[in-house]
């Protein structure tokens, strides 16, 4: 069958499609850059901005695929939904095509947020549109993981048959096995640099596990900040209370409110607090009692790391999330992500989910001691046959990170158009 590939990124439906014995007839992505790598890549045309297209130029296909922009349903962007000035409006270019062309099938991919984005509301919106073209819809969350590729990865994959799906069934889980080691590479030629921040970061940490009993609870996360921290956060908030009665209070790591004025009380509280609110959220209230009860449990030894703590600067840096409870605290074949909610350690499984939004959060196998490179990144979602793409940070993760994942959407592909 033929099929047309919007908002088509790095290329991840056109390689699994193919692989399908199904044939690309057209295609669309608006940065310019992967348009020329797609280009080289695919031997086919391929054209800009989706809403500037004249719909009846594009060729007849059975198959419409497309992972629209997610930005606006993601946990990890704004969630301003239909409301994003730009992304937002994504979804009604995508069905004026579907509504032109009505294609046989509908391939669609987003965040998992999606589901659930407005209570609901946005994609019951959308499914609803989409069924009254005469089309079976049909939604699932699945993550590479599924399908023993090592990749923590979910995303809502959405598909659509004219009439009925007849009998459509999602491919079925597979036993987990800990196959990572198949997906690196040993002499891996493009590798992120690791900066000097980061290098200090994961010595105070490695430093601090080190000095943690063997038979105490680490809280995930851990925010450092609330070491020695006294202002309220229980029943109240610092920003509601007279600035005569913060002032007897201390803030991040303990340091004295007494002779500061409101400004520099301010930058001496932690981020996360600075919320002009009477009460915060039950679950932000349970973060900060964790961390403060266990600093009063373990304040001999943790007191010694405030300076070290406290020289890490960025808050992303000073909070610690160890995903690898019952294991002995190192960073032995560990692997870390350098995330805004902390420095997270998780085990080697399985890699984390690539993030499209920022080039910071490549996944670092401290058993190599490096990021995980390039070529591992394109291997883990399926496209380590391209022979074509970005050969730089700024581009490459983005891209990456945006794709979807090739041998999950070959299965997925395999169950439908049969």
């Amino acid at each position: 069958m033929k099929f047309i590939d919007l908002f088509a990124g790095l290329g991840g439906f056109h390689v699994a499609l193919n692989a399908l014995g199904h044939k690309c007839v057209y295609a669309c992505e608006l940065n310019d850059s992967l348009r020329k790598i797609y280009e080289k890549n695919f031997n086919i045309n391929i054209d800009g901005d989706i809403t500037k297209l004249d719909i009846k130029k594009i060729p007849r296909h059975e198959i419409l695929c497309a992972g629209f922009p997610c930005q606006p349903f993601s946990k990890a962007g704004n969630s301003q939904g239909f409301n994003h000035k730009v992304a937002g409006k994504m979804f009604f270019y995508l069905f004026k095509i579907i509504k032109f062309h009505k294609p046989k099938f509908l391939f669609l991919e987003n965040v998992p947020n999606l589901l659930n984005h407005s209570q609901g509301k946005t994609w019951n919106f959308m499914k609803k549109r989409i069924s009254k073209l005469g089309y079976e819809v049909d939604q699932k969350i699945v993550s590479p993981i599924d399908f023993n590729i090592p990749q923590s990865r979910n995303r809502m994959y959405i598909v659509a048959k004219k009439n009925k799906l007849n009998g459509f069934t999602w491919p079925k889980k597979l036993k987990p096995k800990n196959n990572l080691k198949k997906y690196l590479s040993r002499n891996p030629k493009l590798i992120k640099e690791m900066t000097e921040q980061r290098k200090n970061a994961i010595e105070t940490w490695k430093l601090f596990l080190t000095k943690m009993p063997k038979t105490k609870y680490l809280p995930n996360p851990l925010w450092s900040m609330e070491f020695g921290a006294t202002y309220p956060f229980e029943n109240t908030t610092p920003l509601k209370i007279k600035l005569k009665e913060l002032k007897k209070m201390k803030g991040k790591f303990g340091v004295s409110f007494k002779n500061m004025n409101k400004k520099e009380i301010l930058e001496n509280l932690p981020n996360y607090s600075k919320v002009r609110t009477e009460k915060y959220p039950k679950w932000k209230i349970k973060m900060i009692k964790k961390t403060r009860d266990f600093y009063k449990e373990n304040k001999k030894w943790v007191y010694k790391l405030i300076p070290k703590l406290i020289n890490l600067k960025s808050e992303a840096y000073q909070k610690f999330e160890w995903n690898c409870q019952g294991d002995k605290f190192n960073f032995t074949r560990k692997i870390i992500s350098f995330r805004p909610s902390g420095v997270r350690v998780r085990r080697n499984n399985s890699s984390p989910t690539l993030i499209s939004s920022t080039t910071s959060q490549v996944p670092y196998l401290t058993w190599k001691k490096r990021f995980m490179s390039y070529e591992e990144c394109l291997k883990i979602q399926g496209m380590e046959k391209l022979k074509y793409y970005p050969k730089t940070n700024g581009v490459f993760f983005p891209a990456i990170g945006n794709a979807v994942n090739v041998k999950v959407v070959y299965k997925i592909g395999k169950e439908l158009f049969n």
